[in-house]
């Protein structure tokens, strides 16, 4: 979003509304055709999303920088829904990135999405080729690539719950059966739904899913924190979504505006304290290089493959597939290192690639 002004996927997704699915073809849109759980009240349910709509701008920035493409989690929704429920519309052909809180919040969160919309963003990540489904090579992409979201919103809900909230690793699941479901325990469960909005893809509803039990301590906490949602303003940072009547029960307050010139300097200097601990997949690329088909089938033991570098020539260092450094290869106690040599200049990592990828 740019200063001011929405951006063109963000006004598609704006006006795609309730009418965008969790995935084409399913129910599993908010409200998804079943009945909702006795969970929380309108009133928590517009806190809740919007405290998620705030965690998830941080998560949204960071699928920005892996995938180099604008990226946005919009229009949260949250609702309770039975475990049954739950299970009936993630049961097969559904993508999991999920992990374990422990400390001040204790449970599973799970962010679940259609599997043909991960296959989607697997492949922008691959450069476009499309296998044409979820393949073992798509879902590793997606697991190293995928995690520092996690990590993310994480130490967001973390900072404004007071902070005292650790997160296991991600780990990815692909659905394919009712037996490869994880979710979180209790029931009924707690989901709120986002619709994503990534520059080059039709914007999709994805949904992030916890414990009811986790639900209300996150409100506990935030509250008590000042982090929680009557700091944004009445409940309605995406104008009152949720329960319709719940945002008349919150109480108004005026808007002070910061000095200009305070503000512009405090946009500049973003806490990247929160990103510290977001672990991100590194990769040391000796060469590349492209070959028919044909000839990658007849590859065998023995088989030399040349590269597109000379011999001495320093080797890339990738960070989630973006040059940063280049280095020379030694050997440290019979294992692999590099050396860095040199430090790509900013300008230089956002030139796009030319050559064998």
């Amino acid at each position: 979003m740019g200063e001011g002004s929405l951006s063109q996927e963000e006004i598609d997704a704006l006006l795609a509304g309730a009418n965008d699915t969790f995935d084409p073809g399913s129910s599993m849109a908010a409200g998804g055709g079943s009945k909702e759980a006795a969970g929380l009240s309108p009133v928590d349910r517009d806190l809740l999303s919007d405290f998620l709509s705030h965690c998830f701008m941080t998560a949204g920035n960071t699928l920005a920088a892996i995938l180099s493409k604008t990226s946005n989690f919009m229009n949260p929704t949250s609702e309770a829904k039975s475990r049954k429920d739950v299970e009936a519309e993630l049961k097969s052909n559904a993508f999991l990135l999920y992990s374990t809180y422990s400390g001040n919040l204790n449970g599973r969160v799970v962010l679940a999405m259609g599997a043909d919309n991960a296959a989607r963003i697997a492949n922008m990540m691959m450069g476009g080729f499309d296998s044409g489904g979820l393949d073992e090579g798509q879902l590793q992409t997606l697991r190293d690539s995928l995690t520092p979201i996690m990590g993310a919103l994480q130490s967001q809900i973390a900072a404004k719950t007071g902070g005292g909230v650790n997160g296991s690793p991600a780990e990815t699941r692909h659905v394919t059966s009712p037996a490869a479901l994880v979710l979180p325990e209790g029931d009924p469960l707690i989901r709120t739904f986002f619709n994503l909005a990534i520059e080059g893809l039709p914007s999709f509803r994805v949904q992030f899913i916890l414990s009811l039990s986790m639900a209300n301590d996150i409100l506990s906490l935030s509250k008590r924190s000042g982090g929680g949602g009557g700091d944004y303003g009445g409940g309605g940072y995406q104008g009152g979504m949720g329960g319709g009547g719940g945002v008349s029960q919150v109480g108004m307050k005026g808007v002070s505006f910061p000095n200009l010139a305070t503000a512009s300097g405090a946009q500049g200097t973003p806490n990247l304290n929160l990103l510290m601990d977001v672990q991100m997949s590194v990769t040391v690329e000796l060469g590349r290089t492209k070959m028919y088909i044909k000839d990658i089938l007849g590859l065998g033991e023995g088989s030399i493959i040349e590269l597109d570098k000379l011999a001495g020539e320093p080797v890339d260092l990738l960070v989630n597939g973006k040059l940063i450094a280049k280095g020379e290869v030694v050997v440290i106690d019979e294992n692999f290192g590099v050396r860095v040599t040199d430090i790509v200049s900013p300008a230089d990592r956002i030139k796009p690639e030319s050559g064998g990828g």
